[in-house]
C-alpha cells in the first residue's frame, strides 16, 4: 500500500504531480469539439492540510488461477474491512464508495448483506429491485399463480418464508417425477402423507390460499388479486426491514400498470426499478457512480474497481458523423460497417468515424477520473485488482481508470505479492444461506373472513371496507395519479383543452378497475372537473409549481421495533424556509363554506401530524395543509 499526502480537494496539477505526471501529459494539448477534448486549465487548491489525508494505492494482485468472480469476491472482502479501519479511525466521517457503472459494486452488497448485515448503508439507485429477496418471493409468487408448469417458481414459492419447506420436503414432494406440475403434485395426499408433519402443515397452508385465490381469478385486477393471494400466504410478515415495504409496493405498481401479464415484460420493467435504500442508514457511508457523485464532497473517498473496462457493444451498421475538412465548410460522412474478411486491409471511412468515437470516450474517461478522484476532502483509495496474463506479465487493462494512472502506481502492483490463498481459504467457509421462514403459517387474522380479500392502501377518504373499491374512491386514486403528473411535467404542459381530451382514458382506466361502464364515465367527468377547478384555482396552481425540493406520492418507511409502516404524502416541499406538508382530499362536500372545509381538514390532523414528524430532523418551520381538489381550495392547520 502506497501513502501519498497531499491537501484535497487538490487542483489537477497538485493531484497528477503526486503521481508523478502532470496534466498536459493526461489531458488533452487543447480543446476539441469533434474529439471531445477539454484541455488542462490551471487553478489552486485552497483548503488548508488536515491530519491523516493523502492518497492510498491499493493493490490487490491475484494468481493466475484466478477467475473474475474470484477477483471481484476478493475486492468486496477487502472493501468492507477498509470501510471497517476508516470508520475506526473516524467514526463522524463520511465515506463514499464511487463507481462507473452500477454493477461494479454488486459484489460488494452482497459481501455486506451476507456477512455484515449490521454495516449500514445509502445506495441510491444502486440496488436493482429484483435483487431484493421479497421483491424475487412475490415475483416468484406471480409467475406461478400465471403459469401452472413454471417448476422452478413453484419451487420458489414452496421455499419462501411464508412456506419454508425444508430440501427434504422439496425432494420428497418433486424429485421422483419430473412431468407433473407442483400444482398437480400439491394434490396427490398419498405423496404429501410422505412428508414431515411440519412441511405438510406448512404445504397445506399454501395449497388452500392459491386454491381459493383460483376460485376468484378474473373477478379482480390483476394487482389486486396476486397482493391478496400473498397477504394471505402470510407476505406482510416476511418483510424484514422498514424498506421491504416499499420495494414490494414498488413491484405491485408495476402490476398494476399492466393489462395483461407478461413474464418478459414484467423482467424488463423490473429491472429499470431500484430498490428502496434503507431507511435505517445515516448518510456516513453511501454508494454511488461517479456520474451521480458530481457536485458532493465527503471526508473519504474510495475508488474501487479500477481494473474494470467499459463494456465494447457490437459494432453499429452505420456510422455518421459531421466533419469538417480544412478549406470546406462540415459536410456529412456516413459510413456501413464492412465485416473483417470482406476488407481490403486499407483503413477505411468507417474505421476513422470508430477511431474517433473511441477518442471521445478516452478523453470521457479521463474526465471521470477527476471527477471521481476530487470527491474527496481528505482521503483518497484507490484500488485495483489484477491477475498475471498467460505470459505472466502483470498489466493495467486497456480502456480502464487503472490504464491512465500505470505509469505512476504500476510499481505497486509488480511489487505486490499474488494473494491466491486467501481466494481458496474463503471458497472453502462460503457463506451459506439458511433456512428463513415464519415459526407459523396461517392466513392473517384480518383476511380470516372466508372470501378473498383485497387489502390496499387507503389513497382517499371515500374507500370502502367492502371487498371491492367503491368509484369514488377509484376516482380518488386516479385524481392523485394526475395531480402527480401535473407536477412532476410542469403546469404549463397542462390544461382544461387537454384534460377534456383525455376523459376517454380516465374512463378506461376506472373500467380497468372493475367498474361498468356508466359509472365510470359518471366517474371520469368528476375527476375532470376537480383537476380543471385545480388548475383555475390560484392555490392549485401554487401548490403545483415546479420546485427543487418538490415530491409528490413521496413513500417513506418507518420502523418502530418489529413494526413497519409506509407513509405515502402525497405533496411536501421548502418555500421560504418552511417544509410544507399537504394532503389532498379529493372527494365532493355537500356545502363548501370556509368554516366547513376547516373542520373537514380538522379531521386529518393525527395524519398529517404523523407526516409532519418524519421531517422534524430538517429543523425547519412545518407548515401542514389540506388540499380540496375538487374545489381548489388549499387549508392549512395551525
Amino acid at each position: 500500500m502506497t501513502r501519498l499526502y497531499l491537501r484535497l480537494p487538490v487542483s489537477k496539477k497538485e493531484f497528477m504531480e503526486k503521481f508523478g505526471t502532470t496534466p498536459e501529459k493526461v489531458f488533452p494539448k487543447q480543446d476539441d469539439e469533434e474529439r471531445g477534448a477539454i484541455r488542462y486549465r490551471p487553478f489552486a487548491a485552497t483548503k488548508a492540510s488536515e491530519p491523516n489525508e493523502g492518497v492510498l494505492v491499493h493493490p490487490l494482485v491475484l494468481g493466475t488461477d484466478s477467475r473474475g468472480d474470484d477477483m471481484a469476491a476478493e475486492e468486496a472482502r477487502y472493501l468492507t474491512a477498509m470501510i471497517a479501519r476508516e470508520r475506526a479511525l473516524d467514526p463522524k466521517a463520511s465515506i463514499a464508495v464511487l463507481v462507473r457503472a452500477r454493477a461494479h459494486l454488486e459484489a460488494l452488497v452482497v459481501e455486506i448483506r451476507s456477512r455484515h448485515p449490521d454495516l449500514r448503508f445509502q445506495a441510491v439507485e444502486i440496488e436493482q429491485l429484483g435483487g431484493r429477496q421479497t421483491v424475487q418471493d412475490i415475483h416468484a409468487l406471480t409467475c406461478a399463480l400465471f403459469h401452472r408448469a413454471d417448476r422452478v417458481h413453484w419451487l420458489a414459492i414452496l421455499r419462501a418464508p411464508w412456506c419454508g419447506l425444508t430440501l427434504a420436503d422439496l425432494h420428497t414432494l418433486a424429485a421422483d417425477d419430473h412431468y407433473a406440475n407442483i400444482w398437480q403434485l400439491m394434490q396427490d395426499e398419498a405423496r404429501l402423507s410422505r412428508l414431515s408433519d411440519d412441511g405438510r402443515k406448512r404445504l397445506l397452508h399454501v395449497r388452500d390460499v392459491i386454491a381459493e385465490a383460483y376460485a376468484h381469478q378474473g373477478r379482480q385486477p390483476m394487482r389486486c388479486w396476486v397482493e391478496s393471494v400473498w397477504l394471505r400466504l402470510g407476505g406482510a410478515a416476511c418483510l424484514w426491514d422498514a424498506g421491504d415495504v416499499r420495494d414490494v409496493q414498488a413491484f405491485l405498481g408495476l402490476l398494476e400498470r399492466m393489462e395483461v401479464f407478461d413474464a418478459a415484460q414484467l423482467q424488463g420493467k423490473m429491472e429499470k426499478l431500484y430498490a428502496a435504500p434503507d431507511v435505517q442508514a445515516d448518510e456516513s457511508l453511501q454508494f454511488m457512480t461517479i456520474h451521480k457523485s458530481k457536485g458532493l464532497e465527503f471526508d473519504t473517498v474510495i475508488l474501487p474497481g479500477l481494473h474494470r473496462t467499459s463494456k465494447n457493444g457490437d459494432p453499429q451498421l452505420l456510422l455518421w458523423e459531421e466533419v469538417a475538412i480544412e478549406g470546406t465548410p462540415s459536410q456529412l460522412v456516413a459510413a456501413p460497417y464492412v465485416p473483417r474478411h470482406k476488407r481490403d486491409g486499407a483503413p477505411s471511412t468507417y474505421d476513422y468515424l470508430q477511431n474517433l468515437e473511441r477518442e471521445r470516450e478516452s478523453n470521457e474517461t479521463t474526465r471521470v477520473l477527476y471527477v471521481a478522484a476530487t470527491r474527496t476532502r481528505r482521503r483518497l483509495h484507490l484500488v485495483g485488482a489484477v491477475r498475471p496474463d498467460g505470459k505472466g506479465e502483470i498489466k493495467a487493462p486497456a480502456n480502464s481508470l487503472l490504464s491512465l494512472l500505470w505509469g505512476s502506481v504500476g510499481g505497486e502492483f509488480l511489487d505486490a505479492e499474488p494473494r491466491p490463498e486467501i481466494v481458496a481459504t474463503e471458497t472453502s467457509s462460503a457463506f451459506i444461506s439458511s433456512l428463513v421462514r415464519l415459526p407459523q403459517v396461517s392466513v392473517p387474522e384480518l383476511l380470516q373472513s372466508g372470501r378473498l380479500a383485497a387489502v390496499r392502501p387507503a389513497f382517499d377518504e371515500a374507500a370502502t371496507d367492502t371487498n371491492i373499491r367503491s368509484i369514488d374512491a377509484s376516482c380518488g386514486t386516479l385524481a392523485h395519479l394526475y395531480l402527480e403528473m401535473m407536477a412532476d411535467d410542469g403546469l404549463q404542459d397542462w390544461s382544461s383543452q387537454r384534460l377534456h381530451r383525455l376523459q376517454s382514458a380516465m374512463q378506461t382506466w376506472l373500467q380497468g378497475q372493475g367498474h361498468a361502464r356508466d359509472e365510470a364515465q359518471q366517474g371520469a367527468e368528476k375527476v375532470f372537473h376537480a383537476l380543471c377547478h385545480t388548475l383555475d384555482s390560484e392555490a392549485g396552481q401554487w401548490v403545483l409549481a415546479s420546485r427543487g425540493s418538490a415530491a409528490s406520492e413521496l413513500a417513506l418507511a418507518t420502523a418502530d421495533g418489529s413494526k413497519f409502516a409506509t407513509h405515502i404524502i402525497d405533496r411536501t416541499f421548502v418555500e421560504d424556509g418552511v417544509r410544507w406538508v399537504i394532503d389532498y382530499k379529493s372527494a365532493g362536500l355537500d356545502i363548501v363554506e370556509v368554516d366547513a372545509l376547516a373542520r373537514e381538514a380538522a379531521r386529518y390532523r393525527p395524519q398529517l401530524e404523523r407526516y409532519a414528524a418524519l421531517f422534524r430532523e430538517e429543523g425547519l418551520p412545518i407548515r401542514m395543509a389540506v388540499f380540496f381538489v375538487a374545489y381548489g381550495k388549499l387549508v392549512g392547520l395551525e
